[in-house]
C-alpha cells in the first residue's frame, strides 16, 4: 500500500527540513520565515497565521516520513522553540506527545460545575479548562488547595521566545509547600505535546522562580473521560509523572461499588 499523500503543512515541514537539515544532525535551526520560501517553491497557499503551520505539527499531524527516517536509532523528532519566530527540529527518546493510557481506572467525580458554564463554553479547549476549574480537578489530582491565577498567560521565556500558557494555578500542600502549576489542555483532535511542558517551565522558572513548578496537561477521552497528567523534567527531556482519569457524573451515578474500588485504590497509595 502506497503512503498518503502528505499535507501542505507536511510538505512544507519537509521541504524546510531538508533545506537545513545535514547527514548525522540532532538538532536542525530554522526560522519561520523559510515557510514562505517553501511555499512559493513548492507553489503552497499559506494560512495568514504562518505559526498555525508550526502548532499543526507539533499536536495535530505526524512527521512526514522523509523526515522521520532521519532520526537517529531509537530517537524521533520534536519541533522546539528557540527565539522569536525561531525553532529547531531536535531528536529527542522520549515521545513527543503525551498520550492518554487506554487501561487506567477512571475515577467518577460529582459534577459541580454550573449549567451556565456548560452551555456558554467556546471551544473544547474552553470547556476542558472550565470543567476542571470548577470541578477542583487539580486538587483532586494533585492532593493541594490549587487556586486560578491567570488564563492564557502570553508571554516570552528565555530561549524560547513567545509561549502562551493555558492556565496557571498556584497551590499550597499540607506542608505549606508553594507550588506553580502551569496547565496545558488539548481538545478535539489535537494532542499533548512535550514542547508545550518545556515551554511551561521556562516560563515558571523565569516567572515565578520561588515556587516549586509542576506541569499539568489535561486531555479530553472519549465518553467525556478527562485524562490529567503530571510531567517531569528527567535527563532533560519531559515524563510523565502521574496519570489519572475522570469523568464528571450526577452524585448518584457513584455506585457503592465505585466507592469501595475507590477505598482499595486510596488504601493502596497510603500503603506504599
Amino acid at each position: 500500500m502506497s503512503e498518503p499523500k502528505p499535507t501542505r503543512y507536511q510538505a512544507l515541514i519537509e521541504w524546510v527540513f531538508f533545506k537545513n537539515y545535514s547527514d548525522g544532525d540532532t538538532k536542525v535551526p530554522w526560522e519561520r520565515s523559510e515557510l514562505e520560501h517553501g511555499a512559493q517553491e513548492l507553489g503552497i497557499d499559506l494560512p495568514k497565521n504562518l505559526g498555525d503551520v508550526v502548532y499543526a505539527m507539533r499536536y495535530r499531524a505526524p512527521m512526514p516520513s522523509s523526515v522521520a527516517g532521519k532520526a537517529p536509532e531509537g530517537k524521533h523528532w520534536i519541533i522546539r522553540g528557540t527565539g522569536r519566530a525561531k525553532y529547531a527540529f531536535v531528536a529527542v527518546t522520549a515521545a513527543a506527545r503525551v498520550l492518554p493510557r487506554t487501561d487506567l481506572v477512571v475515577t467518577k467525580v460529582p459534577d459541580a460545575t454550573p449549567e451556565i458554564i456548560r452551555s456558554s463554553a467556546l471551544g473544547d479547549e474552553q470547556a476542558l479548562l472550565a470543567l476542571v476549574r470548577y470541578n477542583r480537578l487539580i486538587d483532586v489530582f494533585l492532593g493541594v488547595a490549587a487556586y486560578s491565577l491567570q488564563n492564557h498567560l502570553r508571554t516570552t521565556a528565555p530561549e524560547i521566545g513567545q509561549v502562551e500558557v493555558d492556565e496557571i494555578y498556584v497551590a499550597v500542600d499540607r506542608h505549606g509547600t508553594q507550588y506553580v502549576l502551569p496547565v496545558q489542555a488539548k481538545g478535539g483532535k489535537d494532542e499533548l505535546g512535550v514542547t508545550q511542558a518545556e515551554q511551561d517551565l521556562a516560563v515558571c522558572a523565569a516567572k515565578f522562580s520561588n515556587l516549586v513548578a509542576r506541569p499539568i496537561a489535561a486531555q479530553f477521552m472519549d465518553n467525556e473521560v478527562i485524562a490529567l497528567f503530571e510531567l517531569a523534567l528527567q535527563d532533560d527531556e519531559i515524563v510523565v509523572l502521574q496519570e489519572q482519569h475522570y469523568k464528571l457524573v450526577p452524585a448518584a451515578a457513584v455506585t457503592p461499588d465505585d466507592r469501595a474500588l475507590y477505598e482499595r485504590i486510596s488504601g493502596s497509595s497510603r500503603n506504599k
